[in-house]
């Protein structure tokens, strides 16, 4: 690499970035299917490591950064390579690897490809569910049936059109209507019907006033501004907040009893492996008894099994992946969603709000088939390119 120019290194790096990530977001979003049987987990899993290496080589062989730079890349690195032994899980160490290799790369391209590459796999894997090629794993409770349409999980399946409406969002921020406000509604309701996903249904719908006031901020409106300058401190506070709660719980507690019972008995199972497990710094291995997939749905018609998932992200770094890595990685959304609010764009604000209260009850905050939000920590992020012109060293674009 040394022969290249300057120039030559950024081409070369940004091509094998979004080659890397639409490999890397297939990889992830097949696991996260019900493909599983077809397609061996450990195999895909495996795979990954590929990802992760090119990355590696883009961090430390092709970005030209000064000796500051690389220490502090170099040491977050170092860290996630901890975290990763010790919990033997690679998507935390995926997901890092993806932050820091995400120098010049131009976010806005970023979304596209994810929104292209996750709305076409989950189109496609909920019409072969349906035509019984794979399954359409089916949980019956309260009644209701929860269909997963192919996704290993009703609330996983509810996740994907969460995250894919935060990227349409970021796409097509400054020309959203109450039309496209009411569609996403109506893909609310209709999802909902099918997976029963209640906490998504929830906040999906609290994406249209978040995304509406940053949407007038951005205009300048000022009680809008003045609201939407308040987003950024949503995801300190909630993690805070979370672990807290988690900790002290306790059923003699009425107040806590139905905070839990509001999160689906959440707090009883992050308090339970915070008592067994307690938090660690660098992570550690667990073994957990998911619902998930074919395996999943034979534990949820048994009796005598035991569930136990960690389905908190807040609750999973902490405890699984370490302290440290958790409190980086809350401060990463903290700074995006900052430095959103100071170029007064706020839609990666809202974003990273919406997400801070989306850890709450699901995983899914460094899964890449879920969210690719926290790479603008260091792509260039501005919502025009006009913008990222003026902004670009800012964004990490030197």
């Amino acid at each position: 690499m040394g022969t290249l120019t300057f120039n030559q290194r950024v081409i070369v790096g940004k091509r094998l970035y979004y080659c890397t990530f639409v490999y890397a977001v297939v990889l992830s979003f097949l696991i996260s299917s019900n493909f599983n049987p077809i397609l061996s987990s450990k195999a895909l899993h495996r795979f990954l490591y590929l990802a992760v290496l090119l990355l590696a080589v883009k961090i430390f062989g092709i970005d030209q950064v000064d000796r500051k730079e690389w220490l502090t890349k170099a040491a977050i690195y170092l860290l996630a390579l901890i975290s990763w032994r010790l919990a033997k899980n690679v998507d935390l160490l995926l997901y890092i690897s993806l932050i820091l290799a995400a120098k010049q790369v131009d976010f806005r391209q970023l979304v596209k490809l994810y929104f292209g590459t996750v709305g076409i796999l989950l189109l496609g894997t909920v019409l072969i569910s349906q035509a019984n090629i794979i399954r359409d794993v089916v949980y019956i409770r309260d009644g209701f049936h929860r269909h997963s349409l192919g996704i290993i999980y009703p609330t996983d399946m509810a996740a994907y059109v969460f995250y894919l409406i935060l990227a349409y969002y970021y796409l097509m921020f400054d020309s959203l209507t109450w039309r496209s406000f009411t569609i996403i509604a109506l893909l609310d309701i209709t999802v909902y019907w099918q997976t029963q996903a209640r906490n998504s249904f929830i906040l999906i719908l609290f994406t249209i006033p978040v995304v509406w006031v940053a949407q007038r901020a951005y205009r300048g409106e000022k009680v809008s501004r003045a609201i939407a300058s308040y987003y950024w401190m949503v995801a300190p506070l909630l993690a805070y907040g979370t672990l807290l709660l988690s900790w002290l719980y306790t059923s003699s507690n009425g107040l806590l009893r139905a905070v839990n019972k509001l999160l689906s008995n959440r707090l009883l199972l992050s308090n339970q492996a915070i008592d067994k497990y307690g938090i660690t710094l660098f992570g550690q291995h667990l073994v957990e008894h998911g619902y998930g997939g074919i395996a999943g749905l034979k534990q949820f018609y048994n009796p005598q099994a035991k569930y136990f998932y960690l389905d908190s992200s807040y609750v999973r770094l902490a405890v699984i992946y370490g302290l440290i890595i958790g409190v980086l990685l809350v401060v990463f959304m903290t700074v995006i969603a900052y430095r959103s609010t100071l170029r007064h764009e706020f839609i990666l604000a809202a974003v990273i709000l919406l997400i801070s209260i989306h850890c709450i009850v699901e995983q899914h905050l460094f899964d890449i088939s879920y969210d690719p939000f926290l790479i603008s920590l260091i792509a260039v992020s501005p919502i025009n390119s006009n913008k990222a012109k003026v902004l670009g060293g800012i964004s990490g674009d030197k």
